[in-house]
């Protein structure tokens, strides 16, 4: 290579170095701008902020991981699939099935970087076939990376090993067979986005639940509660999902009906129409509602508020009521979410005292308290304790999608399913939610009605 050639080439790369760099200041410069607006605002312009800087994140976030996976899945395709054939048929000789691959996995990673866009834009009473499309895609693209990162790491730890202490059959056959790996991946990746949409676009399941009561009468009779939590109307749920959510409770006749948070992923303005189904709740002793993190973060929650009051569903915004249904006195508390304080709305903060301030000794009582770790707290309090029978929670969704289902038995002191705390005699229900939050995927069986019947203790 002559000087001339050679002084040109490190030109260009110390070109393409600044104007990573600037582009590097400029996003550094935009994260920490956003997360100082974060800490000076409140109430709905703050829920914006942190939507847009959690946007922006995840977008960041990608760009890197999109690199890798275009590039491992460009060195597959290279391997399996042929090149342009000079001789033959005219036709075939301009069909370059390489380039279709590229140009398909191109539209994939668009659609997926763009799915969080669908939070702002097409929004309406049923999903864009547009907005469902790239939400499925980042779901896929997500199951897609991690079996490729897992790919990885077998290829390199036996490749290190074969290198550095012996040689192994089995960096052997991951080498000849790298690119059936790779496409295995993206093959998985799709499978898992296919079942999940068979999950999401059926019925829920119906889970029923025993739950005995010491408080309870005798001389009364059972209470069943059907629990709706994790409802996230939004871009991916519409109006038809929610009205057949709707009929699906309903028919199951309950004597009460509890929203344990999560209701929607936006304003009332755009899924007004989506969620007006909801109006149509019946049981006797009430339907309510208690908050979840989501209502802090993606809407605005007085509107919500105002909503449900529309549609005869009684708020629990640290406060109860007490009914008596089926001979059974009963105290039916909402906290808000753990999560509100620090999403800085005026006026809102999880305040269980007050959630559970008239609730007596001699009455059944039952907490709607969206996230589990709520519920700890609770069980944790010894005041507290004695004042709560029944804890109703959610927010976990099973973990969604598979793989993150360890991270959700990390994260959360219950999970899915009933627990009972024998030192204070409290039971816990944490339902993995009726719907999902963004991608329309989930993990088989995932999507449920918890119809729970409270009896008295043999």
């Amino acid at each position: 290579m002559s000087c001339s050639c050679w002084s040109r080439c490190k030109q260009s790369i110390s070109e393409m170095n600044l104007k990573i760099k600037i582009a590097i200041a400029i996003l550094a410069f935009i994260h920490i701008s956003l997360a100082i607006a974060r800490k000076s605002t409140d109430g709905v312009a703050h829920h914006r902020l942190v939507r847009l800087h959690t946007m922006l994140i995840t977008s960041t976030v990608m760009l890197t991981s999109s690199y890798y996976m275009w590039k491992r899945i460009n060195f597959s395709t290279k391997s399996l699939l042929p090149s342009p054939n000079p001789v033959g048929n005219r036709r075939l000789r301009l069909l370059c099935l390489q380039d279709v691959a590229q140009a398909l996995l191109l539209l994939f990673l668009f659609l997926s970087h763009i799915a969080l866009f669908f939070y702002y834009i097409l929004l309406g009473p049923e999903p864009n076939v547009i907005a469902i499309t790239a939400l499925s895609f980042i779901a896929c693209y997500a199951h897609i990376l991690i079996f490729l990162l897992i790919a990885d790491i077998l290829y390199y730890s036996t490749r290190i090993i074969h290198n550095r202490v012996s040689a192994n059959s089995v960096h052997t056959y991951l080498h000849e067979n790298r690119s059936f790996h790779i496409m295995l991946a993206v093959i998985l990746g799709f499978m898992f986005m296919f079942g999940g949409l068979y999950t999401t676009h059926t019925d829920p399941i119906v889970r029923e639940a025993s739950i005995p009561m010491n408080k309870f009468q005798t001389s009364g009779g059972n209470v069943s509660i059907a629990l709706l939590s994790d409802i996230h109307i939004g871009p991916s749920v519409g109006r038809t999902r929610i009205a057949r959510i709707v009929e699906m409770t309903n028919a199951l006749k309950p004597d009460i009906i509890a929203i344990a948070g999560d209701l929607a992923d936006g304003l009332v303005r755009d899924f007004h129409g989506a969620a007006e189904p909801l109006c149509n709740l019946k049981a006797p002793g009430g339907v309510y509602f208690a908050t979840g993190n989501h209502e802090y973060m993606h809407g605005n929650v007085t509107e919500w508020f105002w909503f449900l009051e529309n549609c005869n569903i009684t708020i629990l915004h640290n406060q109860n009521k007490h009914i008596t249904i089926n001979g059974q006195q009963m105290c039916m508390a909402g906290a808000d979410d753990i999560y509100a304080v620090r999403a800085h709305v005026p006026g809102h903060g999880m305040d269980l005292n007050k959630a559970l301030s008239t609730c007596e000794s001699d009455s059944t009582n039952v907490l709607l308290a969206h996230q589990p770790n709520a519920a700890k707290v609770v069980l944790n309090d010894r005041n507290l304790s004695k004042k709560v029978n029944l804890i109703l929670s959610g927010h976990t969704h099973g973990g969604q999608m598979y793989p993150f289902v360890p991270i959700v038995h990390i994260a959360n002191a219950f999970v899915r399913g009933q627990y009972y705390d024998k030192k204070t005699d409290t039971y816990v229900y944490v339902s993995a939610g009726v719907n999902y939050f963004g991608p329309p995927i989930k993990i088989f069986g995932g999507c449920e009605i918890i119809f729970i019947t409270m009896n008295s203790n043999p």
